[in-house]
């Protein structure tokens, strides 16, 4: 039967190695696409509660001006005052800069503001906008 339709079909060995290698591709593309609808497809996750408790307590910190929550006073570091020690715990001052502080507080005076920080040398602007929230002067 086969030789009959080899006959029939009259294909040259090229051609059927061609419509042999088709053949193989279809078989294996169907068993393929029925492998994937046996196989369960991953869990989906659902982002929108996530999303909403980030936007809650997200939405919190924006009720401050600065964006950091309310800060308690008694946690803010005031420059005036401040100790070595307690500077350096500040994000960003080292010693050398911490020594700046106290050398700027004893030769000029008191800081009116906190903006005044940015005159002590290795205090950027950058550096200034991450201490803001966290320095007063009294």
């Amino acid at each position: 039967m086969l030789q009959r339709l080899k006959d029939w079909l009259a294909l040259t060995a090229a051609e059927q190695k061609v419509l042999l290698f088709l053949a193989t591709a279809f078989v294996i593309g169907v068993g393929i696409r029925l492998y994937q609808e046996t196989v369960p497809s991953p869990q989906e996750f659902d982002y929108r509660t996530a999303d909403s408790t980030f936007k809650a307590l997200s939405s919190k910190l924006d009720d401050h001006p600065d964006g950091h929550g309310r800060q308690d006073t008694a946690r803010l570091v005031n420059l005036n005052t401040a100790s070595k020690e307690q500077l350096i715990k500040l994000p960003g001052i080292g010693e050398t800069t911490a020594e700046r502080i106290i050398l700027y507080r004893e030769d000029v005076g008191k800081f009116e503001a906190p903006e005044d920080l940015k005159k002590i040398k290795g205090i950027s602007k950058k550096k200034y906008d991450q201490l803001k929230s966290l320095i007063t002067v009294q």
